[in-house]
């Protein structure tokens, strides 16, 4: 009651520290625990394959599909073993004249003793014993059939391309949860996948993902070792390795180096955790500060108590007490803080984060209270405990060096992690910009990309005609594989010349007439695939990724050879980039096919997008009876970026939490400075001193202190930004403007804040600071 002002700085300085701490340690709890709700998680382990190209070993989790059944036939460690592919997006499953789509997987019957999948209707062991079994959501069951009860023994249709299939609802499961990666709306009979693959199903074939649950005690390095060369074993020639990570791992740590796991999102964990570490230490620097700087107004009554018979150690516990009921009011209003920030916060972070008081929680809750009341209140307890009372009640106090020094170290420290966090902020954003802006070879502004499962083959020349004559639509063509995140690759590819033990791999993308054209790629040699040239079957072209990889100096007219057709080479397109800025453009081909579709590409013009898009679904409708499944393509390529951008949020709304918690911090050294040179302040105001150079007097030396911390934080900071820019393959340049931009705006909010409480003691009357005595 008596320091009302301190105490408000205090304890809201410690909310909003703590409040960040909870939603960071929400958010790190949840990445943790995602791909771990299952019950046999540690004996789940995903198949990885490395495929030793020229390029470089590529690490994928994706295996031919014959290997989850011949590593149980073969290896004593493995219980259990499941294959899974995914099912083509966008199929609708009719009933009647409701539809529904959704995503799905198809599955081994031991996928479901493997992992833990809760289901409500149906008998879990034999969910997919028969090669038209269909397992659905319960979502889907709702939606499709009324309730879960309603839909076991039920038939489904559903389409795709040429292949038409009727299949049976064997049973119903709960939603899958935010703790899982994949969260399919339906299974379907891994056998009848491989039946549809028909000859495709063979060991150089890669296509399906591969789950293993291993016995008990399984030594997973001997077992590594042993699988290595599983896949060499049955397919000579072959330049695939094997080995298994645990699922569980498979989130967090899902980037490769050289065949080997070199990281991942743990890096986002790693670094909010660090920065929780740091808000704490920063809102537990400012009490200390905030407490010493107001500790000449207790030495009297430290002095009196002492007089008294306090001993040292009564002292020392009073003063961490307070600290304990500090903490915990600040606590209490960070709990509150974060349910009222706790929608924002999982806009930001695109999850669905909850503070439901269960054990775990609170005890992580009471660790941080503890945490925060030792670090907060263990140096204002020692300092203000070993004063004796002879000085005390003589104003005899001289603040050794030490002490001083301390002082400015921390906030040295603090500032020099918020100008940190100003340069990574910086840094982050200056690099989505660059990619947003990067050329990547195509036009993607105005271009629609359409699910074509629904569309018949036999229609699909017909159904292009069509878009083409709709107002508004510019061009329209398809092709085989969405081009975000393009991943059909070969290594059938041959030339003259072509080392026979080289494996190269390309990407390969099956196009009609016009995809060229609609998508905006540009022709650098020859020309693109057209009905002027008759037969377009036996041609070829190529990006210039691939000339390089071959080694054609001039390819048009060339001969090359996929999979034992000869092509002839007609044209080169620029390299257009079909992956995230963090690979580089791979070899690739497209060849010609009328027939099969998987997307089909409109572009539109800028004028009335929602009429135009309005008339293509009508079209799409009456082709297909089903609603249109659309997406824009350049908001599919920055979904390649979703992670990065959610980070660069992140950082902003903490990087303004540690400024403005070190901003507190350095108001208690400004009022701890001039509470101790009070009598100075106005001395030297009486002899004529003016309030410029009072300011000066007092600003100078925390000036000094954020100069050292931008000599501190600069190196470090471009060690940071330089080692996080290489995981791009393209990259901003790290320009001299950030570091001293950040440098200037850092001294700038640190003159302003010294600034208030400087001016507030150079314009007080002295003679209130000499009558005192």
């Amino acid at each position: 009651m008596k320091f009302k002002k301190i105490f408000a700085i205090n304890l809201f300085g410690l909310a909003i520290g703590l409040t960040t701490v909870v939603l960071i340690m929400l958010w790190v709890k949840d990445e943790l625990s995602i791909s771990r709700n299952h019950e046999k998680i540690d004996r789940i382990y995903a198949v990885m394959t490395n495929h030793d190209n020229s390029g470089g070993i590529v690490t994928i989790g994706i295996t031919p599909g014959d290997m989850a059944e011949a590593m149980k036939a073969e290896l004593s460690q493995v219980e259990l073993s499941a294959g899974t592919s995914p099912f083509i997006e966008g199929v609708a499953f009719e009933n009647g004249d409701t539809k529904m789509t959704g995503a799905g997987l198809y599955v081994d019957q031991a996928y479901f003793d493997i992992f833990s999948v809760d289901f409500l209707e149906g008998n879990p062991s034999q969910i997919m014993t028969g090669i038209n079994s269909l397992a659905i959501s319960e979502t889907m069951a709702t939606k499709l059939f009324g309730s879960p009860a309603e839909a076991v023994g039920k038939s489904l249709k559903w389409q795709v391309f040429d292949f038409i299939n009727e299949v049976e609802v064997t049973g119903v499961y709960k939603d899958f949860s935010s703790m899982d990666v994949d969260k399919p709306d339906y299974f379907l009979s891994f056998s009848y996948f491989k039946q549809m693959l028909g000859e495709g199903v063979h060991w150089g074939n890669f296509n399906a993902s591969t789950y293993v649950l291993l016995h008990p005690d399984t030594d997973i390095a001997a077992f590594n070792a042993q699988i290595e060369g599983f896949i060499k074993a049955k397919d000579e020639g072959s330049n695939v390795s094997v080995f298994g990570q645990p699922y569980g791992d498979t989130y967090l740590y899902g980037t490769y180096e050289d065949g080997k796991i070199a990281g991942g999102r743990i890096s986002y964990v790693k670094l909010f955790s660090a920065i929780a570490l740091f808000i704490l230490i920063i809102a537990c620097i400012n009490f200390m500060n905030l407490t010493t700087a107001r500790s000449m107004s207790r030495l009297k009554e430290i002095g009196v108590k002492k007089a008294m018979g306090a001993s040292r150690g009564g002292l020392f516990g009073q003063f961490m007490v307070e600290s304990l009921l500090l903490t915990f009011l600040a606590l209490v209003l960070a709990i509150v803080a974060t349910f009222i920030l706790q929608p924002f916060f999982n806009q930001v972070t695109s999850k669905t984060l909850s503070m439901s008081f269960q054990p775990e929680l609170i005890l992580l809750l009471l660790g941080i209270w503890l945490l925060t009341s030792f670090l907060a209140g263990i140096y204002p307890a020692v300092y203000l405990s070993k004063f004796k009372p002879v000085q005390v009640l003589k104003s005899n106090i001289k603040g050794s060096f030490g002490e001083l020094l301390a002082r400015k170290g921390l906030v040295v420290f603090q500032f020099a992690i918020s100008l940190l966090l100003i340069i990574g902020i910086s840094v982050i954003g200056k690099q989505m910009s660059f990619i947003q802006n990067q050329n990547l070879g195509y036009n993607q502004s105005q271009l629609l990309q359409i699910n074509a499962s629904g569309v018949n083959p036999n229609q699909l020349e017909s159904f292009l005609a069509e878009l083409k004559k709709s107002p508004g639509v510019e061009n329209a063509s398809s092709l085989s594989h969405p081009l975000v995140g393009l991943s059909s690759s070969t290594i059938g590819l041959n030339w003259e010349g072509k080392n026979p033990d080289e494996q190269v791999k390309f990407e390969n993308v099956t196009v009609n007439m016009g995809l060229i054209e609609t998508m905006g790629f540009e022709v650098v040699d020859g020309r693109a695939f057209s009905p002027g040239f008759g037969a377009e079957d036996s041609k070829i072209i190529l990006n210039e990724a691939a000339v390089r990889t071959i080694g054609f100096e001039d390819p048009v007219g060339k001969i090359v050879n996929l999979w034992g057709d000869d092509k002839e080479v007609i044209g080169v397109i620029k390299d257009f980039n079909f992956e995230s800025l963090k690979e580089t453009v791979k070899p690739a081909f497209l060849k010609y096919d009328g027939g099969f579709a998987q997307r089909i590409m409109v572009r539109i013009g800028a004028q009335n997008q929602q009429e135009t898009i309005a008339g293509i679904d009508e079209i799409f409708l009456k082709q297909t009876a089903q609603p249109m499944d659309y997406s824009f393509m350049d908001e599919d390529y920055q979904s390649l970026y979703a992670s990065e951008q959610r980070v660069s949020k992140l950082a902003k709304y903490f990087g303004v939490m540690a400024i403005f918690l070190s901003c507190l911090g350095l108001f208690g050294l400004a009022a701890f400075t001039a509470e101790k040179r009070k009598k100075e302040i106005g001395v030297r105001k009486v002899m004529g001193a003016s309030t410029f150079s009072i300011l000066t007097l007092v600003s100078k030396d925390f000036v000094q202190l954020i100069l050292i911390s931008i000599i501190i934080a600069v190196p470090l900071a471009w060690y940071f930004a330089d080692n996080w820019l290489k995981s791009y393959a393209y990259q901003t340049t790290l320009s001299w403007w950030i570091f001293a931009g950040s440098g200037i705006l850092l001294v700038l909010i640190a003159v302003i804040t010294v600034g208030v409480q400087a001016y507030k003691a150079a314009s007080a009357n002295p003679v209130n600071s000499l009558k005192s005595e």
